[in-house]
């Protein structure tokens, strides 16, 4: 009697190092499992294999074997076309992997962020990846939605001190254990690291929801998802954003 098939469930492989003598140990993304590591047995001896269907930001259909939390890798299919980044836009790619591999929890249901992740990689293949300029808008949306799932994005139209939404002609200060608090200033004063406009706040609330960010709010998201990934991340430093500096350095 044939013993039933283990399911194939869509993934992408956020990262691989080697181990042992032939084989890779993988970090996956997937929307029911969400982040998951799983052992490719003979994978950098079987180089077709390798080149052809466990690369980062390609659409896979996995199966995955084992009970314990390091599972074994079986049968792989593509799911779709590779989405071949360029320039730029690699680094953003990678720098979107080491962000999930350092932030997810291992095992929970991801499906929210498994979406986030191929409208990012959609975005990102769509452009040459001449600038940094244009990696901005679809970085920012993607941190902001990652945000949020993980629970360590206050929201972004709602006032903690006042209980009430925020005001478009109101300012406001994120405090880490509260949310957003009004701040009163002078009209000629800059704002602080942690100030943002109500108006600010409530587009970018409406830019997460939509998938639009303007070129307006881009300097506002920046800060405020430097704000609140600074604690997630700890002092270690993002290996993705030092090779795009190396890269990048002298252009």
């Amino acid at each position: 009697m044939s013993q039933p098939q283990t399911p194939l469930e869509p993934a992408y492989i956020l990262h691989s190092r080697p181990y042992r003598d032939s084989s890779l140990i993988l970090e996956l993304l997937t929307p029911e499992r969400g982040r998951i590591g799983c052992v490719a047995r003979g994978a950098r001896r079987d180089k077709q294999r390798r080149q052809h269907s466990l690369q980062p930001f390609s659409p896979l259909l996995v199966s995955l074997l084992g009970r314990g939390d390091l599972k074994t890798l079986g049968p792989v299919e593509n799911a779709g076309a590779s989405l071949w980044l360029k320039g730029r836009a690699v680094y953003a790619g990678l720098y979107a992997n080491e962000l999930l591999v350092r932030l997810l929890p291992v095992g929970e249901a991801q499906y929210a962020v498994f979406a986030a992740y191929q409208t990012l990689l959609q975005s990102l293949a769509a452009l040459d990846g001449g600038s940094s300029e244009q990696l901005e808008a679809p970085l920012r949306r993607f941190e902001l939605q990652l945000l949020y799932q993980l629970g360590s994005c206050p929201e972004l139209g709602y006032c903690a001190a006042t209980e009430g939404p925020v005001r478009a002609d109101g300012s406001y200060r994120l405090e880490s254990e509260t949310g957003f608090v009004p701040v009163v200033r002078r009209e000629d004063a800059r704002y602080g690291v942690g100030e943002f406009a109500g108006a600010e706040l409530l587009a970018l609330a409406r830019a997460v929801d939509s998938g639009e960010m303007a070129a307006a709010l881009l300097p506002a998201a920046k800060r405020l998802t430097r704000l609140l990934l600074a604690p997630l991340l700890g002092d270690r430093p993002l290996q993705s954003r030092e090779l795009f500096r190396q890269v990048y350095r002298k252009q």
